[in-house]
């Protein structure tokens, strides 16, 4: 090799070390402006939120669970609305809150809330196009600026403190990034936080997805019993209390809370109905009908290789077929707005998700008029409150509903079912048929 020749290549291999090196610090730049506007996005909902009436209600409530701990050795102790109604392992996830000083804890979490929505944004657009890092982060970033404007689910997440984001975000980074060994943690731990996550460790059974499925389980029991050794006095109420006396479906059991709740079962227990009308065994009943129809779109999606499609549906079915399902339950609903970048516009699914996002961004919580004694009120607003508290439950299993007819497994079609016992005439069978004829 000449000397020329040997400057040329060391002048190429410093052109490209420099062009990496220059797009490398340009997806910095991007990934440090991104927090930036997260940042001051969170500091300006902050300052708007903190003087409100019940501003941050919930988040400050669990920091007051572990004061109460702390002193009376049990979390469950004073078993309210208001008070801790997370399982055992909620216990030990959320401890951590106890070493983050009081006048920043509002402020972090909703960094956090903010922060996990851009998260499943970037998560998804990645996952379902070929943008770029920056690209895919600036679009998630607007998309996360613009989505506590337009949904009040998302709003709400913010204003009370409340964690939907942030399971929305490992059960989408479960599914769609992480693999195995490590697949199945984030799903376990979002189980034993909440516990309805756990229609995920279904699902996978349901594909014969054993490893992530027994990776989640196992988390979920590591989880449980690590937090059963340190807090015996409030798992044994939990599981006692709230699980075989069924306190944690009876405690919701009022009228303001079925007023407020999107939950399928709640449904039944509001006008034209009454507080009641179902007991707790015959609401599972109910849920359980939805989940199953739930799953077996969720497969058919999954099938077809739609597994962003199915992520979306397994959140549906999760939050409607839950026993009790508040506005920021469904801070997952900008997820919708990516359907189409898997199914296509020609979808159904797909253009009933945007009409799903359309009538949830009305701000419905605000005529739900929860507590109001609706025999005082005109017809019009009584109408107005009926429609006010389905709105959300309805658009939502409208999107199940055309998911599972869209996406039903053709193995499991009245046609295919009831073909099973046929049996193929063979070529043997022809012949015979032929002699006799």
């Amino acid at each position: 090799m000449t000397t020329g020749e040997t400057d040329l290549t060391e002048l190429a291999a410093h052109d490209t070390s420099s062009r990496g090196f220059a797009v490398s610090t340009r997806q910095a730049w991007i990934v440090v402006a991104g927090i930036a506007v997260i940042v001051v996005q969170a500091i300006v909902y902050f300052l708007l939120i903190r003087h409100q009436v019940e501003a941050f209600a919930d988040l400050m409530g669990r920091a007051s669970n572990f004061q109460s701990l702390k002193s009376t050795g049990n979390i469950y102790s004073d078993f309210s609305i208001e008070a801790f109604t997370y399982p055992p392992g909620g216990i030990l996830l959320l401890s951590p809150l106890v070493l983050i000083p009081s006048s920043l804890l509002a402020p972090l979490w909703t960094f956090g809330v903010l922060g996990a929505l851009t998260a499943s944004l970037y998560i998804g657009l990645r996952y379902l196009t070929r943008l770029s890092i920056t690209n895919a982060l600036t679009l998630a970033v607007g998309g996360t600026l613009i989505a506590p404007i337009a949904l009040s689910s998302v709003f709400d997440n913010i204003f009370w403190g409340q964690i939907g984001t942030m399971l929305t975000l490992a059960i989408v980074a479960d599914f769609l990034v992480m693999r195995a060994p490590g697949q199945g943690v984030w799903v376990g731990l979002a189980t034993a936080l909440k516990v309805y996550p756990g229609i995920f460790i279904v699902i996978w059974l349901i594909r014969r997805q054993y490893r992530p499925a027994l990776t989640a389980l196992a988390t979920v029991a590591v989880t449980t019993a690590v937090a059963t050794a340190f807090y015996y006095r409030s798992a044994a109420t939990f599981f006692h209390q709230q699980i075989v006396g069924s306190q944690e479906l009876t405690h919701f059991a009022t009228y303001s809370t079925a007023e407020a709740s999107s939950s399928i079962a709640d449904v039944f227990l509001r006008p034209p109905y009454f507080l009641g009308h179902l007991t707790p065994r015959e609401s599972l009943a109910v849920a359980a009908v939805f989940v199953v129809i739930g799953v077996i779109a969720s497969y058919g999606a999954w099938s077809r290789g739609r597994e962003f499609t199915a992520v979306i549906v397994g959140l549906i079915i999760s939050t409607i077929c839950s026993p009790i399902a508040w506005n920021h339950y469904f801070s997952f609903i900008p997820l919708l707005l990516l359907l189409p970048l898997e199914i296509g516009w020609r979808s159904w699914t797909a253009r009933v998700a945007y009409l799903s996002v359309a009538i949830n961004m009305v701000p419905w919580p605000h005529w739900k008029l929860v507590g109001v004694v609706q025999v005082l009120l005109d017809h019009f607003h009584l109408y107005l409150a009926y429609v006010a508290q389905n709105a959300t439950m309805v658009s939502m299993l409208l999107v199940l509903l055309t998911a599972a007819v869209e996406f039903w497994p053709p193995s499991l079609r009245p046609r295919a079912i009831l073909g099973r016992g046929r049996r193929e005439p063979t070529q043997s069978d022809r012949a015979d048929a032929s002699l006799a004829n």
